[in-house]
């Protein structure tokens, strides 16, 4: 093992600390990264959600241009008869 020409007792808090500071930064970061996966989870759903509604929407919108478009057909074809 290294020799150290600190004092054992300097090198103990020395390294504990260390160790703390390590375990408290680390800890941090886990709770950050669930923070943010959680965030992504929501996103996600929100965004699936929002597409869900425009769809339904487009759908909507082609089916009503449909009916206007044979409604002003049969129109048309009455005014000829």
């Amino acid at each position: 093992m290294k020799e150290y020409k600190s004092q054992s007792k300097r090198l103990v808090r020395l390294f504990r600390k260390s160790r703390e500071n390590w375990k408290e930064t680390a800890l941090s970061r886990q709770k950050k990264l669930r923070a943010l996966e959680i965030k992504i989870r929501d996103l996600s759903l929100s965004r699936e959600n929002w597409k869900q509604r425009a769809m339904t929407a487009e759908k909507e919108l082609r089916l009503l241009r449909k009916n206007i478009s044979e409604g002003e057909k049969k129109g048309k074809n009455f005014q000829n008869q």
